[in-house]
């Protein structure tokens, strides 16, 4: 709801966090989420189980918000993407923006359909489950 660490919160503040951010989304979409990120990627074991979406991370971490440079994104993405990853980036950054106008382009060049998450494992036959940690979504 409001980008806390959730693995190091108490599990009062955990249910209002998700909730909260839940509703919020209900509220603006009208539909109800499925699907958990949590701020910064933090989660362990103790997190896990007390979920009941599936969570979902990322194989290529851009990190955008710390070199903000649309050519440092666009290289890492280009270098690094393989089939069924799930990249990381923040679009409140302009650079990531930026970045974004090349990358898409080329990477539709190189044969990949960019899908949202849930797509993405719809495509794949996944079936996800609750407090299990996701990072890419492979053939099988």
């Amino acid at each position: 709801y409001n980008h806390k660490k959730l693995s190091l919160v108490t599990d009062e503040e955990l249910n209002n966090q998700i909730t909260g951010t839940d509703d919020l989304i209900e509220n603006i979409t009208g539909e109800r989420t499925t699907l958990l990120r949590p701020p910064y990627g933090y989660t362990n074991e103790k997190f896990n189980e007390k979920m009941t979406k599936p969570i979902i991370l990322w194989s290529v971490d851009t990190r955008d918000w710390e070199s903000r440079n649309a050519e440092i994104v666009r290289d890492k993405i280009l270098k690094e993407v393989k089939d069924g990853d799930i990249i990381l980036m923040h679009d409140i950054h302009a650079s990531t923006a930026e970045a974004v106008k090349e990358v898409i382009p080329e990477l539709i060049e190189r044969g990949y359909q960019l899908v949202t998450v849930s797509e993405l494992y719809e495509y794949r036959e996944a079936t996800l489950l609750p407090g299990k940690v996701y990072r890419k979504f492979v053939n099988k």
